[in-house]
C-alpha cells in the first residue's frame, strides 16, 4: 500500500488542537494483564495498590491483548487456539462472555472512545467494526506480505486518529504509524530502527503516545524501554534507561487520570507490574511481584 502523508495543516490541527477528553477517564480503577497458566494465558485484574488479584477467564486457549470500555465495565480482548482467534467482549466481573468475530482469525482489539465501535487486527491488516461485531470495515493492508503485519490500533481519546504498529520485519523491525479514523492519510510516525513494540497508548488529554522502545533487543544485549512521542511522530522522550538485556521496561498503559504509565518490569529474570510518574520525573513504585510475566496491562477506570 502507497503511504499517505497528512498534509503540513493536518499536523499543525493535531500539535495545536485543544486539550481532549480522555479515552478512559475518571478515578484509576482496576488493572488488566494476562498471565501463563496451565491452560494458557488468562485475563486476571489487580487493583491499583497490588490487591485482591482476581482470575477473570478461564478459557481453553489464550487470553490476551485486554482493552477496557470507556466506562469500565467491559473488556475486549483476543482469544487465540490453534483453529481461530477472535474479538472476545465480557463483563468486568467475568461473566457475558462472547466472540465478535467467531470465524477466521482477527485480535489485538481495542474501543473508540465512545465505546461504540473496536479496532482490531485481521489477516488483512487494522479493521474496524461496531461494538456488537456487524458492520465490519477493513482499513489498512500491509506493505509486506508475507513476511509484516499490521496490529496494534489504539484510537486517539478525540477519536479522529488511529495508532497502530507495522511490522515490516518480525521480531526486529516495528515502527508506529497513524491514520485518520476512515483509514486515510496513513503517516509513519517512528523509524523501524526503534524497533516499537506491540503495546502503546495515548495520553487521556492526547498530548503523548507511550510506546516499547527496542522491544525485541535489538543489537542483542540492548534493554527495553518505556518512551513516549507527541503524536506528529517528535519529541521522543525516554522515561526508562535500562541497559545490557537483563532488566526490561515494557509499556503497558496511561492511568486514567494521565498521571502514570504502568508496565512490566523484567529484572533478572523476576517480574512485576510497576508505574512510574508519566512525565518522567520521578521514581518508579511496584505494585505487584509476579512469578510469571504479566502481559499486555492495560489500566481502567473504576466504577461506582
Amino acid at each position: 500500500m502507497r503511504l499517505l502523508w497528512l498534509p503540513l495543516a493536518a499536523v499543525l490541527a493535531i500539535i495545536s488542537a485543544p486539550t481532549a477528553q480522555a479515552t478512559t477517564p475518571g478515578v484509576n480503577g482496576r488493572i488488566v494483564y494476562s498471565a501463563e497458566t496451565s491452560a494458557g494465558l488468562q485475563l486476571f485484574t489487580v487493583r491499583p495498590d497490588g490487591s485482591d488479584v482476581r482470575q477473570l477467564t478461564s478459557v481453553e486457549g489464550d487470553a490476551a491483548h485486554a482493552d477496557w470500555s470507556p466506562d469500565g465495565r467491559r473488556l475486549v480482548f483476543e482469544f487465540g487456539s490453534e483453529t481461530h482467534a477472535g474479538v472476545m467482549l465480557i463483563n468486568r466481573d467475568g461473566t457475558g462472555l462472547r466472540d465478535l468475530t467467531p470465524t477466521g482469525f482477527q485480535g489485538n482489539p481495542s474501543f473508540t472512545p465512545d465505546g461504540k465501535k473496536i479496532v482490531f487486527d485481521s489477516d488483512e491488516g487494522i479493521a474496524i467494526m461496531r461494538a456488537d461485531g456487524s458492520g465490519r470495515r477493513q482499513l489498512t493492508s500491509t506493505p509486506f506480505p508475507g513476511t509484516g503485519y499490521d496490529t496494534d490500533a489504539n484510537v486517539s481519546p478525540d477519536g479522529k486518529y488511529i495508532t497502530f504498529v507495522r511490522v515490516k520485519v518480525p521480531d526486529k523491525e516495528h515502527a508506529l504509524f497513524s491514520m485518520r479514523i476512515d483509514g486515510s492519510g496513513v503517516r509513519q510516525l517512528t523509524s523501524y530502527s526503534l524497533d516499537v513494540g506491540v503495546k502503546h497508548d495515548w495520553a487521556p488529554d492526547g498530548s503523548r503516545i507511550a510506546i516499547i522502545a527496542n522491544a525485541d533487543h535489538q543489537p542483542p544485549g540492548t534493554s527495553a524501554n518505556v518512551a513516549t512521542i507527541r503524536p506528529n511522530g517528535t519529541g521522543l522522550r525516554m522515561l526508562t534507561h535500562y541497559t545490557g538485556g537483563e532488566v526490561n521496561a515494557l509499556t503497558g498503559s496511561y492511568s486514567p487520570d494521565g498521571r502514570w504509565i504502568v508496565y512490566r518490569l523484567e529484572n533478572h529474570g523476576k517480574y512485576s507490574i510497576a508505574k512510574l510518574p508519566a512525565t518522567g520525573h520521578g521514581c518508579s513504585q511496584t505494585i505487584l511481584s509476579l512469578p510469571v510475566a504479566p502481559r499486555f496491562i492495560d489500566w481502567g477506570p473504576r466504577t461506582w
